[in-house]
């Protein structure tokens, strides 16, 4: 049995602007101490999906069907007591931008604290001992400043630190990772995943990892999913993914991405921009942006094709570049 198993999830907002269709069936598995990251431009549904997993969409204007199973549960048919218990014991979600997800007017260490006493249940001075020792555990140079320290007045680094930290204090056998180094500098961005990398593999966490970018999905991932217009369109081995891409979306990603050795070599971007979501095309969403489209591209939605083990995509142009059949839908792993 999968850790996670999220099957035919849809997730739909109601806005001025009409139904935006921000997930289209996203179907994936992940099992225990296992990482997979979720690659895509902006508006592709990465972060969405992360906050469905968890059950935190704010359910006045969100419409969600299919399932996400934690542990065999599913999240979509809990009340929000049982979810509320789920949070943090079973999965945690480390945010994107920690200096507007920490609390400005508490220390880091009096938010380790609420969590663990609100959580676990401990007293304040037990508390107060597993914070330091979380501190140390995400390394940092000099702890009890750190438990001292709003977040206002510590580096970007630091602060996701701390936020690793509090996603860590009740144990959670699932990370969730929204994109946290993007706002990072080079260098810390690089000690970050180290850290994360390592934590996974002495704790045992299995990871879904957010990011749009290739080089960071290839320093941390295990597996990894193309997402884009709310949809899977490739999920592969990561290293099978970078040998072998097999949508032209992932293809685009790949040439428009900084490598090592590329200097004198255009970048070549992606022309045109994601489609609207309140407005999807009956086709490939990627069609009016593909080099190679077809009139069948903009018409029929393409089925998921097997193109090596493990290794399936969603593109009409599968089956006459790899020799691919379709899987079909009750197999489909995307």
């Amino acid at each position: 049995m999968s850790l996670l198993s999220v099957r035919d999830l849809r997730v739909e907002f109601d806005t001025r602007d009409g139904l935006v269709r921000a997930l289209n069936g996203v179907t994936f598995e992940l099992d225990k101490g296992l990482v997979l990251a979720l690659l895509g431009e902006s508006g592709s549904g990465k972060s969405v999906t992360l906050r469905a997993i968890l059950g935190l969409h704010p359910p006045s204007h969100t419409r969600i069907s299919g399932e996400v199973l934690l542990k065999d549960r599913d999240v979509n048919r809990l009340d929000e007591v049982e979810r509320r218990a789920i949070r943090g014991r079973v999965a945690s979600l480390v945010f994107q931008e920690p200096i507007t997800a920490l609390d400005p007017v508490y220390t880091i260490g009096d938010q380790i604290v609420e969590t663990l006493v609100r959580h676990r249940g401990l007293a304040p001075a037990d508390a107060r001992r597993r914070a330091r020792e979380l501190i140390d555990l995400v390394q940092v140079p000099a702890p009890e400043r750190m438990l001292r320290s709003y977040p206002h007045e510590i580096s970007g680094g630091m602060r996701q630190r701390g936020m690793i930290a509090i996603a860590l204090a009740c144990e959670p056998e699932l990370l969730l990772a929204d994109e946290p180094t993007t706002a990072l500098d080079v260098t810390v961005q690089a000690q970050i995943l180290w850290l994360l990398r390592d934590l996974q593999r002495r704790l045992g966490l299995a990871v879904v990892f957010v990011t749009h970018d290739l080089g960071v999905a290839a320093e941390i991932a295990d597996e990894a999913a193309v997402m884009y217009a709310g949809r899977i369109v490739e999920q592969a081995p990561i290293g099978e993914l970078f040998a072998r891409p097999a949508h032209p979306y992932t293809e685009g990603l790949m040439q428009a991405t900084v490598r090592r050795g590329q200097r004198g070599i255009p970048l070549v971007p992606i022309p045109g921009a994601p489609p609207n979501l309140a407005a999807l095309p009956a086709g490939c969403a990627f069609a009016a942006r593909c080099r190679l489209v077809r009139e069948e591209c903009r018409t029929t939605l393409p089925p998921l094709y097997q193109v090596r083990d493990g290794h399936v995509a969603r593109c009409h142009l599968v089956p006459e570049r790899f020799g691919a059949s379709p899987i079909p839908k009750a197999a489909s792993v995307a």
